[in-house]
């Protein structure tokens, strides 16, 4: 099979993240949020009008999820908050990893059973995969991790795939009724790191590629089919939106990066997107509903 590449030359969104991530489509309300990891910022798009809004957290963010209500789900440092656009930073409802473990949140999303499913990232072996559930309940799902990123399950909800950058591996899991069974390395890029994924209508897996300039499209036998070439080295997610879903936009960063290479990489921490031949799939959503009239700990 002879590989599609694209090649994308400028920015959708001039806005220089330290550490941008997490980018989310809502379908209800048309527009992309995302992260910058490092200054906790949360950004919201406007594609019809290119308006760009910009929230303070007032603390690290790792990764934000769509609810059934008005309020986004955030899993900020070390716990988890609702936030209502407009309001003043959130205060967490849940503490989840201990300050000065050398964790913090990373990636994560809503399984199809309506969990939020968040990764940490810290030292070798000392991360964690959690669930929070509707009721409030995390669960550790896998331990044993070092950089958790990217997840997914197939539409089918037969696998789950799952990627530790340290191990720059994308790994694929059999699933039984979400429960997490066999593991295989599923995909190891050439160069690069597997960072933040989605999937396609087509049951394609996304991947941006840090330090690897690419996004790529991978079959689900995790064969590259298809590249995005970047002008920045440091692609870090990716997620499909607009009206038909048939726009992906990727997030990137600028962290850690010389001024020589900041020099040669002007758009670096900057948003991308590009129109495909392919639809996404609309983002799930976590339940507030029961929340909003009890606990608010855990």
């Amino acid at each position: 099979m002879v590989m599609i590449t694209y090649t994308l030359e400028k920015p959708t969104v001039t806005c220089r993240n330290v550490l941008g991530e997490s980018p989310i489509w809502d379908t209800v309300r048309a527009k992309l949020f995302w992260v910058d990891i490092d200054l906790g910022l949360l950004y919201e798009f406007f594609p019809n009008t290119l308006e760009v809004e910009v929230h303070s957290i007032g603390r690290k963010v790792g990764c934000i999820a769509l609810t059934k209500s008005e309020r986004l789900l955030l899993a900020t440092e070390f716990g988890f908050a609702f936030y209502q656009l407009g309001d003043p930073p959130p205060q967490n409802f849940c503490n989840v990893i201990p300050p000065g473990s050398g964790n913090m949140f990373n990636d994560g999303k809503i399984s199809p059973n309506g969990a939020f499913w968040v990764g940490s990232k810290g030292p070798a072996g000392t991360s964690r995969l959690y669930s929070l559930d509707q009721d409030l309940c995390f669960t550790t799902v896998i331990d044993g991790l070092s950089i958790s990123n990217g997840i997914g399950w197939s539409q089918d909800g037969c696998f789950f795939y799952h990627t530790d950058s340290f191990d720059r591996h994308i790994y694929r899991y059999t699933t039984v009724n979400y429960a997490l069974t066999r593991r295989e390395i599923f995909y190891t890029p050439p160069t690069g790191t597997p960072d933040g994924l989605t999937i396609d209508s087509d049951g394609n897996i996304w991947t941006a590629l840090w330090d690897g300039s690419r996004v790529v499209q991978l079959s689900p036998e995790g064969e590259e089919i298809a590249e995005i070439l970047l002008p920045v080295s440091r692609p870090t997610s990716v997620s499909f939106g607009g009206a038909d879903l048939r726009t992906l936009f990727v997030t990137s960063a600028s962290v850690d990066l010389s001024a020589k290479e900041l020099s040669a990489q002007p758009y670096a921490g900057d948003l991308f997107s590009i129109r495909l031949p392919l639809s996404g799939l609309p983002e799930n959503r976590f339940n507030l509903t029961q929340l909003i009239s009890s606990k608010l700990t855990c």
